[in-house]
């Protein structure tokens, strides 16, 4: 059981609490409401694809880790819902991140820390104190690679990664609850599955990547 397991499985029972018995936020009419949240996700085991030239083409059960607070951008997200009774049309931004933590020799490093991130439109829904969200769109990937001893050929000497992209894409399925700290200002947990699958450059070729995740997040809410 991997670190990366325990941290996620904290923070979902966290998200379980978070969303139990309790006095919710009462809901506006119609509004606006921003959400900035941080958290982690728990990455179901998915099969890597990799296809280079010259080389049979290599499938591997991939383990990632999550790794939320770091090195470079945390794990983060970011909704905007515009209102109005009990639904309303949001925008989701989340920036997602995996480390493949079950490397071999052919694969030595796969990352795509820089944010295998989602931006997803869709509907929110409120009922019984809660938020039902589903939401859909494209995956952007900024991946770092070396497969078979080869570095990823990113066209520029001084950078190890390719850049941001837009090579795939993804949805989301999420319940929520708010609770109000003080005026506009709210408590916001989130339990989700978020899932996706992406292309990625590799040197000479590329590889497909599937993402299925639980993900857990707790932030701040400001109404308007």
């Amino acid at each position: 059981m991997t670190d990366d397991f325990r941290r996620g499985t904290r923070l979902l029972a966290l998200m379980i609490v978070l969303l139990g018995p309790g006095t919710p936020a009462i809901a506006r009419a119609q509004g606006l409401t921003f959400d900035l949240m941080f958290g982690s996700a728990y990455n179901v085991p998915t099969t890597l694809t990799i296809r280079q030239e010259n080389y049979p083409v290599l499938k591997h059960t991939a383990h990632y880790d999550t790794r939320p607070l770091g090195p470079y951008a945390p794990y983060y997200a970011g909704r905007v819902t515009f209102w109005r009774g009990n639904a309303g049309w949001e925008i989701e931004v989340i920036h997602h991140r995996l480390f493949l933590s079950n490397t071999t020799s052919e694969i030595e490093r796969f990352e795509i820390h820089y944010g295998y991130s989602y931006l997803l439109v869709g509907r929110a829904w409120r009922a019984r104190g809660f938020e039902l969200h589903a939401n859909g769109g494209v995956v952007m990937t900024n991946p770092v690679n070396v497969m078979r001893g080869m570095p990823m050929n990113t066209g520029d000497a001084n950078s190890p990664n390719a850049g941001y992209d837009i090579t795939g894409a993804g949805g989301s399925f999420a319940v929520s609850r708010e609770f109000t700290l003080v005026g506009r200002l709210s408590l916001i947990g989130t339990a989700a599955m978020v899932a996706g699958t992406a292309s990625v450059p590799v040197a000479t070729g590329s590889a497909q990547v599937p993402n299925v995740g639980l993900h857990g997040q707790i932030g701040a809410r400001l109404r308007f």
